[in-house]
């Protein structure tokens, strides 16, 4: 961790790590990028979403007051504004899901949810990051360059598969209490990210800006899913800091 007194949170998506960000925020002071659990060096969550989601708050340092997370890391920041409304002055959330509010649909997650860890345990990280990859969440990244598929392919294949497996037992959006209603009630800054080319997550983020009309809606033209990746140089003007 930096000891140079951050301020700012940063939270990395499903398979990602902390080196996530550094194309962002580089190594300015003000910033605190961490490895999630069950990613990287960081140990694999145990127990329910709302007891890693304290866990988590409970390590965090004393001068953090905003938060900035993408898509998993987007769904632990809302759980932490969740936990403690009153400590965080400004989130930015980029390309997340507030939670599932139909039973039905929940149960639907949690099956899908299934087949990814039992692919994770009985396959390993390679076939699992091979299927992963080809989701049509992320087929705005094929026009990327290579190099940079290539880095982020090689970060997901450092992962561990039982540390996946736990975070998406842990964290996955089935098992995620829905936040819609703390959401709507957060007192501080809100700045809402979402793509152009990532449908599902555009009309998530119109919809927190219809609930919550305080919130910052930023859309970002000709990006998909994943702006850290697609649109690092324009992504850091836009965190709430």
């Amino acid at each position: 961790m930096n000891h140079a007194q951050p301020r700012c949170l940063f939270l990395h998506g499903f398979t990602g790590s902390a080196q996530d960000w550094l194309d962002c925020i580089g190594d300015d002071p003000d910033c605190l990028a961490i490895d999630l659990p069950g990613h990287g060096d960081a140990p694999d969550p145990t127990g329910g979403f709302e007891d890693a989601i304290q866990r988590l708050l409970e390590r965090l340092p004393d001068s953090i007051d905003r938060l900035v997370g993408y898509s998993l890391g987007g769904r632990i920041a809302l759980g932490l504004m969740q936990a403690a409304p009153r400590r965080f002055r400004a989130a930015t959330i980029i390309s997340a899901h507030p939670g599932l509010t139909d039973p039905l649909i929940r149960e639907q997650r949690r099956a899908a949810d299934d087949q990814w860890i039992q692919l994770l345990r009985l396959q390993g990280i390679e076939a699992f990051v091979h299927a992963w990859e080809r989701q049509p969440l992320f087929a705005s990244q094929r026009r990327l360059p290579s190099a940079l598929l290539d880095r982020q392919r090689a970060r997901r294949l450092s992962q561990r598969a039982e540390g996946l497996a736990r975070s998406l037992e842990c964290f996955g959006l089935a098992g995620m209490p829905s936040l819609w209603d703390d959401l709507a009630q957060f007192s501080g800054q809100l700045r809402w990210i979402a793509g152009s080319e990532d449908p599902k997550f555009l009309y998530l983020g119109r919809q927190v800006a219809e609930q919550r009309p305080a919130t910052d809606l930023r859309i970002l033209d000709g990006v998909g899913h994943n702006p850290i990746l697609e649109a690092p140089a324009i992504l850091p003007d836009l965190f709430l800091r």
